[in-house]
């Protein structure tokens, strides 16, 4: 993946429901990330129009993150 420009990151909302959230865009297409401050949660959306294996990304964000407990789901559009 490749990015295309700056990624934007906003720190909004207030009490539980502020965090940040953050757009990057890609050559085919966006990376979204939001992370709510109160739960400590983070969700993470990647949309590409280029295959990518779902597997690898979960790893990569799960290590990135540091998670301690992640889980995913993809949809393949054709």
């Amino acid at each position: 993946m490749k990015r295309y420009g700056d990624c934007e990151v906003v720190r909004f909302g207030e009490g539980d429901k502020g965090g940040y959230s953050a757009v990057q865009l890609i050559e085919t297409s966006l990376i979204s990330a939001h992370f709510a401050d109160a739960s400590s949660n983070g969700y993470i959306d990647i949309f590409s129009c280029k295959y990518y294996r779902p597997e690898d990304a979960f790893t990569f964000s799960k290590n990135f993150f540091e998670a301690k407990y992640a889980r995913y789901s993809h949809l393949l559009r054709v």
